[in-house]
């Protein structure tokens, strides 16, 4: 009668539960659960639950740091040099400005309308590499600086303007950027912008996308050039894409998703957890 009774106060202290499914495979797995969990008291059950919780709440910080083999302060030598300046393509339309003391200026400052409704206003180059300047005529721009066309400006316009000072400027060069950052197109108004003033501008990656395959497309000689950076290494500096060029598009890769468990994977992750919590208590009896 006392075994009766044991046998009775055990049974009550047990966990019951009632599962339902319509999924022939998942109701199996559930009374398999339902099986193991009868003999389970209910303080490991509770333990492993938290346990559960815990692990698949939890995910490990990636380390995104930018120049992570730099250990210690140093000196770079010899890195890719910033000193260059653009020369004027085919494709683009000049802003160009001119200030003088001769109050007739503003005559000179206005521009011809480039090819086409969606470009922006300024001075487009013909099919010679020529544009057409307000007094001067035709001055050839083709394969010139910006600083070699301000000069030639400058001195074709001592008859007409008193000590005249001209700035030329790109109106339509740009950046595009693209993948784990915020997508925009960067004007590209001065010669040196670099990789990392791009990813400022455009929020930066951060944990959003990885510093270790960041890739420039750029066009070169009637080509399209691939290049992948690790911005993760020193070695940036020395790379001729640290400075980007116009029209040059940067795509910073995602990380890579991690796949979502399906219904089943997480029964089986359960069913083995519990069995071996059962195969505990049942050899140590506790």
């Amino acid at each position: 009668m006392q075994n009766s009774k044991k046998t009775h106060f055990r049974e009550e202290a047990n966990v019951h539960i009632v599962f339902k499914s319509n999924h022939p495979v998942v109701a199996s797995k559930l009374l398999r659960v339902h099986s193991i969990l009868g003999g389970v008291p209910k303080i490991f059950i509770l333990l492993f639950s938290a346990a559960l919780f815990v692990i698949s709440s939890c995910s490990p910080l990636r380390k995104q740091l930018y120049f992570k083999d730099l250990n210690r302060d140093t000196t770079l030598r010899n890195v890719v040099s910033e000193n260059f300046d653009l020369k004027i393509m085919k494709n683009d339309v000049l802003g160009i400005n001119v200030v003088s003391l001769s109050p007739d200026v503003a005559f000179y400052n206005g521009s011809s309308a480039a090819s086409g409704a969606a470009a922006p206003s300024g001075y487009s180059l013909d099919s010679n590499g020529n544009i057409k300047f307000v007094k001067l005529g035709f001055i050839h721009a083709l394969g010139l600086t910006r600083k070699q066309l301000k000069d030639t400006l400058e001195l074709a316009l001592v008859p007409y303007l008193r000590d005249a000072i001209v700035t030329v400027s790109f109106l339509n060069r740009h950046v595009t950027m693209l993948g784990a950052v915020s997508p925009q197109v960067l004007s590209f108004s001065d010669d040196n912008m670099t990789i990392l003033d791009a990813l400022a501008k455009s929020g930066d990656i951060g944990e959003k996308g990885r510093m270790d395959n960041v890739l420039v497309i750029r066009d070169e000689n009637k080509s399209k050039v691939f290049k992948r950076l690790n911005l993760q290494k020193v070695s940036i500096f020395y790379s001729p894409y640290y400075y980007l060029q116009p029209n040059d598009i940067v795509y910073v890769e995602p990380p890579k998703n991690k796949t979502p468990l399906t219904l089943l994977q997480v029964f089986s992750y359960v069913t083995t957890g519990l069995s071996l919590i059962f195969l505990l208590v049942s050899v140590f009896k506790l």
